[in-house]
């Protein structure tokens, strides 16, 4: 019996141990929490956005948001990616007119925003956060991918020299953009995009 009894235990000790799998994301709650994050943004920017107003709003506990991000600023990163359009540039086989439409839509974007310490302050955490730099990359990545494309086409129709580093040119148009919306307050206007435009395609 003891034998029997011994091997009966071995073969249970064998087995391999059933756990119940942990507790899945639910989408619905992080939708929640995104919409109440881009809310407060818009209403008081992000010096009026904490965790404990983010939670209040959208019906949950501070726990459950900080286990899905590290800080605030990490989670405005997600909640602005998960809210924003890409910008749809046609293919006019012109480069001028579909950057000229590109900033368009731009503009718009910046005129309907509720909100103009987003950036600053997400700048400010990135040098110090590696998460939330690493975020902020991924979201001006993202960002940029259409004018990446009307520049990629342009190359392939021959309206720009093979010479012309795309990257850095991306750099020269979006460059004074944020200067004046960071630095300056200057007005961003098609008046100011036209003249843009002249300077880096006349260089070009």
């Amino acid at each position: 019996m003891a034998r029997t009894a011994t091997a009966q235990s071995a073969t249970t000790a064998d087995l391999p141990i059933s756990r119940k799998p942990g507790r899945p994301r639910d989408a619905r709650c992080d939708q929640a929490i995104l919409a109440a994050t881009l809310d407060i943004v818009r209403e008081g920017g992000v010096v009026g956005l904490s965790i404990d107003a983010v939670a209040a709003r959208a019906g949950v506990g501070k726990a459950t948001i900080y286990r899905r991000w590290s800080s605030k600023e990490a989670l405005v990163l997600e909640a602005l990616q998960a809210d924003t359009e890409p910008i749809d540039v046609p293919d006019y086989g012109n480069l001028r007119r579909e950057l000229e439409t590109y900033f368009d839509q731009l503009i718009e974007r910046f005129a309907s925003s509720g909100s103009s310490d987003v950036l600053p302050h997400l700048i400010e955490a990135a040098c110090y956060d590696a998460e939330v730099r690493a975020s902020l990359d991924e979201y001006i990545k993202q960002r940029q991918k259409p004018l990446v494309a009307i520049l990629r086409r342009a190359s392939q129709r021959g309206d720009l020299s093979p010479d012309v580093d795309r990257n850095v040119m991306v750099e020269v148009l979006v460059g004074p953009v944020i200067y004046r919306r960071l630095l300056t307050g200057g007005r961003i206007d098609r008046p100011f995009v036209r003249k843009l435009l002249d300077l880096v395609l006349s260089a070009g």
